[in-house]
């Protein structure tokens, strides 16, 4: 009888030492899946979102390459710039006149 607890024992402690490990990294593995699939559904999402903006660029891009008069709309409100024909007035608002004064000597 005294062999056959202490085999009894040995089989315990070796099905504990063998399945708790497991249940341990399943747990963890599990909370890393739940994760990593969170991230994957956000990253789907964001490459959609940057399609979308992709296919937008290429449009616009197209429109540039067909029409003269959106090249020379951009020209003149995103980088200032004026036709060899225009005239170009600035107008500088009262309290930023004094400003602009003290500052070019």
């Amino acid at each position: 009888m005294h062999w056959m607890n202490r085999i009894l024992i040995a089989l315990m402690v070796s099905a504990a030492v063998a399945y708790l490990p497991r249940s341990l990294v399943d747990a963890t593995a599990a909370d890393d899946l739940v994760r990593i699939e969170r991230e994957r559904e956000e990253l789907v999402a964001a490459n959609a979102a940057l399609r979308e903006q992709i296919e937008l660029i290429r449009a616009e891009v197209e429109a540039l390459g067909r029409d003269r008069d959106e090249i020379a709309r951009i020209a003149r409100e995103d980088l200032n710039l004026a036709g060899p024909d225009e005239i170009v007035f600035e107008l500088v608002h009262p309290a930023t006149a004094t400003e602009t004064v003290t500052e070019h000597p």
